[in-house]
């Protein structure tokens, strides 16, 4: 039964892998719906593995390993391949047909930014740059809201943002420099669910609620996803300058 327990963690942890390799396959027959939204069923597995770990006293360094393992490939490769079978079927790459291999930088990036986190001290209870299940969310959760806009015959800005060469290209770098970046951004695993110490967590969430509302009546809820990254990242900004004046 001991066993048993002290697995748990672990098998979330493979779950959550298994949900990023299903998100790559539905990237690869362009369904970017069911890509999002097997990244998003793994991102819930990471989160309770760690949870499991502490909650059963159940950590160790293979748990540690493998979870590192299961980010990369959930969290880096899984938006690697979203956002290059995107650019290959809905952006202009005519001047140069090698454009979308640019989406493989997630992928490498994560894995700088995996590894840093594993032999960074300072990690412990925040982050130094965008956690990797956050930037998967965002960048997939951004073609995939775009994809269902399209297919649905609405064609306006945001449309032709996702569809343009320039705009994918800022937003890859922008968002692989931000993952091995130096910024400080709060933590979203909850060690308890307490209101002390857990107060931009409960925040978030309320925004993340009220965003699923408000998108999913208008038939495109995972712009939820990339909207509520996008306000951990003003928090944390904010967070950033009120801590630098005190």
């Amino acid at each position: 039964m001991n066993k048993i327990i002290k697995s748990i963690p672990n098998t979330l942890t493979c779950i959550s892998l298994f949900f990023g390799c299903l998100s790559i396959l539905y990237s690869i027959e362009g369904n970017f719906l069911y890509a999002v939204a097997c990244i998003l069923i793994g991102s819930i597995f990471d989160f309770s593995d760690g949870f499991a770990a502490r909650a059963l006293k159940a950590s160790s360094a293979i748990g540690k390993e493998l979870d590192s393992l299961a980010d990369q490939v959930s969290f880096g490769v899984a938006p690697g391949f979203a956002i290059y079978f995107w650019m290959k079927g809905h952006v202009d790459c005519s001047f140069c047909e090698y454009l979308p291999y640019i989406a493989f930088l997630v992928p490498a990036f994560s894995a700088l930014r995996l590894a840093k986190f594993n032999i960074d001290e300072r990690q412990t209870s925040s982050f130094i740059g965008l956690p990797t299940p956050a930037n998967a969310l965002f960048l997939s959760s951004l073609v995939s809201t775009s994809d269902i806009l399209l297919k649905n015959g609405t064609s306006n800005w945001f449309t032709d943002f996702c569809s343009n060469p320039v705009a994918m290209i800022v937003i890859v770098i922008a968002t692989s420099l931000l993952l091995v970046s130096e910024f400080p951004m709060f933590s979203l695993k909850f060690k308890h669910f307490g209101w002390a110490g857990n107060e931009k967590k409960f925040i978030l969430i309320v925004f993340a609620v009220v965003a699923m509302i408000i998108f999913g009546m208008c038939g495109i809820l995972f712009a939820a996803a990339f909207t509520t990254i996008l306000f951990y990242m003003v928090m944390c900004i904010v967070d950033f300058f009120i801590k630098k004046r005190q």
